[in-house]
C-alpha cells in the first residue's frame, strides 16, 4: 500500500477540505488501484464521483471496461452517465458496450443510460440495437413486434422499448451463456426454465428482477433451500422447484396469477401460506414429508392436488374446493377413506398404495370416473352403487374374493382386478362398455365365451396366471389371440 494512504476513503471524506479536492482524489485513486477490500474501494470510488470535477472521464471508462471487479465497473459507469452525460466518447461507449461487451450487467446498465438520456442520439442507439436483435430472432419469438411500435411519435423512448431491449439481451445471454430453455412472446421472455443449474437460491438467477413479464419459472433439480425473490413476478402463472431442499412453502403472497405450484420431491413437512393463490388451479406437494393435509381449504379454483408419497394418516382438511376434480393420495399411510363428501366434482381419485380396507365415503362423488384403489387391504367390492359416471377402477393387488357391486356401473370401460383371490368369474353382465377386463394371477379355473357373451366391447381380457383347466386355457387363448 503506498505510503499517502493514511486515511481510509471514509476519513478522506471527512477531512476533504483538510486535505484539498487534489490530494483526496490522489488518495482516492490510491485506493480504488491498489486495495484488495471490495467495500473500500467502491466507497473511494463513489466519494471520488463526488468531488470529479469533470476531467477523469478516461479513468472512470478504463474502470467500466477492464476492472475485474463488477461492483466497480458498474459504479465507474453511473459515475459516467452522472458526471459526463454531455462528454462526446460517451454514446460511443455505450455503444460499443452495447453491441460488442458480452458481461451481461453492463449491457443492463447501458440500457438504463440510454433511457435516462433520452434524447435523439440515445434513441437511435437503441433503435438500431433492436433491429439488429429483431433480425437474429425467429418470427414466432417476436410476434407482431416492430421497431416502430415501441417508439413514441415524440421520438421519446417507450418504456416497452427498454423491456424488450432488456428481454432480448437476456434471452441470448441465457440460451447462449447459460444453457437456459427460454420462450419469448412479442419480445418479451416468458419462459424460463433452469432445470439443473445448480442454483442454490432463487436470486442467483441472472438479472431475475428484470424478468416482470414472466409467466412460467422452471427450477428443478437444483439446490433451493427456500422461496424467495420472486416478490416481482406478478404475472407468473407457473412455479415448478421439484427436486429442491426446500423444507416450507413461504413468499407465494406476491404471486397472484399463479395457477400451478409444483413442489416435488422437497422436504416439507407442512402446507401453509398458499391460501392465498385465489387463481391456483393445481398444487403438487408429492414425495415430501407431510403428515396432514392443512390450510388449503379455500382455493376455489383448484382442480388438481397431488399429495402421493407423503405419510398422511387420513383425509381430512378438503372442505370448500368445489373445483377439484383430481385428487392423488397414493403411497401415504391412509386406513379409511373420508373427509371426501364435499368433492362433489371430482373425477379421479387416487388412493393406490395405502392400508383401506373397505370402499366407503363415495357416495357424493357421482362425477367420478376414475378410481384408483390398487395394493390396499381391501377385502369386498362394494358401496359404488352411486358412482354412475365411472370409467375406470382399479383395484389390483387387495384381498378381494369376489365380482360384485358393479351392477350400476354401466359406463365402465377398464375393471382392473389383478393379484387378488377371485375364483369366479362373474356379476359382469351389466356392463356393456367394458373394453378392459384385468383378472390376471387370480384363482381362476373356469372360462368359456358364455361369460362374456354379454360384454360386446370387451377387446381384451387378460387371465393368465390363474389355475384354468385344460379346456378353459384353449377356449382363453382363442379369445385372447382373436379379440
Amino acid at each position: 500500500m503506498c505510503g499517502k494512504m493514511q486515511l481510509n476513503p471514509s476519513n478522506i471524506q471527512e477531512h476533504l477540505q483538510q486535505l484539498g479536492k487534489k490530494e483526496a482524489r490522489i488518495l482516492l485513486k490510491e485506493w480504488i488501484y491498489n486495495s484488495n477490500e471490495e467495500a473500500l474501494r467502491e466507497k473511494a470510488l463513489n466519494v471520488l464521483g463526488s468531488i470529479d470535477e469533470g476531467d477523469k472521464y478516461s479513468f472512470f471508462e478504463l474502470l467500466f471496461l477492464s476492472d475485474a471487479n463488477l461492483t466497480i465497473s458498474l459504479t465507474a459507469g453511473k459515475i459516467l452517465s452522472k458526471k459526463y452525460g454531455d462528454h462526446k466518447k460517451l454514446l460511443p461507449l455505450l455503444q460499443y458496450t452495447l453491441e460488442q461487451v458480452d458481461n451481461i450487467e453492463k449491457k443492463l446498465l447501458v440500457i438504463e443510460i440510454l433511457k435516462k438520456m433520452g434524447n435523439h442520439a440515445s434513441s437511435r442507439i437503441l433503435k438500431d440495437f433492436l433491429a439488429i436483435k429483431l433480425r437474429s430472432l425467429p418470427e414466432k419469438a417476436i410476434g407482431n413486434l416492430s421497431i416502430e411500435s415501441v417508439f413514441e411519435k415524440k421520438n421519446q423512448l417507450e418504456k416497452r422499448l427498454i423491456d424488450v431491449c432488456i428481454n432480448l439481451i437476456l434471452y441470448q445471454y441465457y440460451i447462449e451463456k447459460c444453457g437456459f430453455n427460454v420462450t419469448l412472446q412479442n419480445g418479451r421472455i416468458i419462459l424460463l426454465n433452469c432445470e439443473g443449474a445448480g442454483f442454490k437460491s432463487i436470486g442467483e438467477i441472472p438479472a431475475i428482477k428484470r424478468l416482470v413479464r414472466l409467466k412460467h419459472l422452471i427450477l428443478k433439480r437444483n439446490k433451493i433451500s427456500k422461496i424467495e425473490g420472486i416478490q416481482h413476478l406478478k404475472y407468473l402463472q407457473i412455479l415448478d422447484l421439484s427436486d429442491n431442499q426446500l423444507s416450507e412453502i413461504d413468499s407465494l403472497a406476491y404471486l397472484p396469477n399463479l395457477k400451478d405450484l409444483i413442489l416435488t420431491n422437497n422436504k416439507i413437512e407442512r402446507i401453509k401460506n398458499v391460501n392465498t393463490l385465489q387463481n391456483l388451479r393445481k398444487l403438487a406437494i408429492n414425495y415430501n414429508a407431510l403428515t396432514e393435509i392443512q390450510d388449503i381449504s379455500g382455493l376455489g379454483h383448484l382442480e388438481d392436488l397431488n399429495l402421493n408419497n407423503n405419510q398422511i394418516t387420513h383425509i381430512s382438511g378438503l372442505r370448500d374446493l368445489p373445483r377439484l376434480e383430481k385428487l392423488n393420495l397414493s403411497f401415504n399411510q391412509i386406513t379409511k377413506i373420508s373427509g371426501l363428501q364435499q368433492l362433489e366434482n371430482l373425477h379421479w381419485l387416487h388412493l393406490n398404495n395405502n392400508r383401506i380396507e373397505k370402499i366407503e365415503g363415495l357416495a357424493n362423488l357421482t362425477q367420478l370416473k376414475g378410481l384408483y384403489l390398487s395394493n390396499n387391504q381391501i377385502q369386498q367390492i362394494e358401496n359404488l352403487e352411486n358412482l354412475r359416471e365411472l370409467r375406470k377402477i382399479e383395484l389390483s393387488n387387495n384381498k378381494i374374493v369376489q365380482i360384485e357391486g358393479l351392477e350400476t356401473l354401466q359406463k365402465l370401460q377398464e375393471l382392473f382386478l389383478d393379484n387378488n383371490q377371485i375364483e369366479e368369474i362373474s356379476g359382469l353382465e351389466k356392463l356393456r362398455q367394458l373394453i378392459i377386463l384385468f383378472l390376471k394371477s387370480n384363482n381362476i379355473r373356469h372360462f368359456n365365451k358364455d361369460m362374456i357373451e354379454e360384454l360386446h366391447n370387451l377387446n381384451f381380457i387378460f387371465l393368465n396366471d390363474n389355475p384354468l383347466t385344460h379346456e378353459s386355457k384353449k377356449c382363453y387363448n382363442r379369445r385372447s389371440r382373436y379379440p
